[in-house]
């Protein structure tokens, strides 16, 4: 069966349940590959096509290199993501470096003839908030092994293991670059919801700084939830309790 350029960006790994009402596209965090969102699919149930997005450098995409740009990212993507929604109401999710990706996502698609019914940006700081520390993807390989071990999501043994550090480092620095030099200041529009999720206790995006997601649209919620830096993992009931809602008030086009 020959691969299209959409099954790069949205692996076929299971049939479509039907009948479909609504779609959550899923960018995953520094790193991960899509898999990591296939357990919502259970939480969420058929009536929402949960469709994991896979980067390049990771997954089926190993070979391929990893983009270090969030907007050229967006905009590879926003191509096969308006022809996946196939004409059903859709909502776009980030976690962390993937929330960046999602939302330049929902501003390359608000115009267009199919936006986003809504765009869930989660864990991580607006783009057009200066970060308070030192970039991670200039620091040696020691200092940047440490910091990922303090965001956590990561076995310690996986860091401890250098061939896997040999393997995975350029990956990860790849999507550190990409969400620490992404800056903009545009706004969604009226009509795409914006709803910025945090974690209680995310020393990488405190709730005070997600708070200024509201600086970034005109229908904007934000949300802090228990947990870290992986919330969304951690306390998923409560975060797919939100991304449910959004989904059953999209609108067909």
């Amino acid at each position: 069966m020959s691969v299209t350029f959409e099954d790069l960006w949205f692996p076929p790994d299971r049939p479509v349940a039907s009948p479909v009402g609504a779609r959550l596209f899923c960018v995953p965090h520094g790193g991960a590959d899509g898999s990591v969102f296939r357990p919502w699919r259970s939480v969420l149930g058929p009536a929402i096509d949960v469709v994991p997005v896979q980067l390049p450098g990771r997954g089926v995409r190993m070979a391929e290199p990893a983009e270090t740009s969030v907007v050229r990212l967006a905009e590879r993507l926003a191509g096969p993501v308006a022809h996946r929604a196939a004409g059903l109401p859709y909502v776009l999710f980030g976690h962390s470096m993937g929330a960046l990706v999602a939302y330049e996502l929902g501003l390359a698609l608000q115009d267009g003839p199919c936006p986003p019914a809504a765009v869930v940006v989660s864990g991580t700081v607006p783009p057009h908030v200066p970060r308070g520390t030192a970039a991670m993807h200039l620091l040696p390989d020691e200092e940047f092994r440490r910091r990922l071990g303090v965001l956590g999501g990561i076995p310690p043994e996986l860091l401890a293991e250098e061939e896997w550090l040999e393997l995975f480092l350029p990956l990860l620095r790849a999507d550190f670059e990409a969400a620490e030099t992404y800056r903009t200041g545009r706004t969604l529009s009226a009509g795409v919801p914006l709803v910025a999720l945090g974690g209680a206790d995310d020393p990488a995006a405190p709730p005070a700084e997600v708070e200024r997601w509201r600086e970034l649209g005109t229908d904007v919620t934000v949300r802090v939830f228990p947990g870290d830096h992986f919330f969304p993992f951690s306390s998923s009931d409560q975060v797919l309790g939100v991304v449910s809602a959004l989904c059953g008030l999209a609108d067909p086009y």
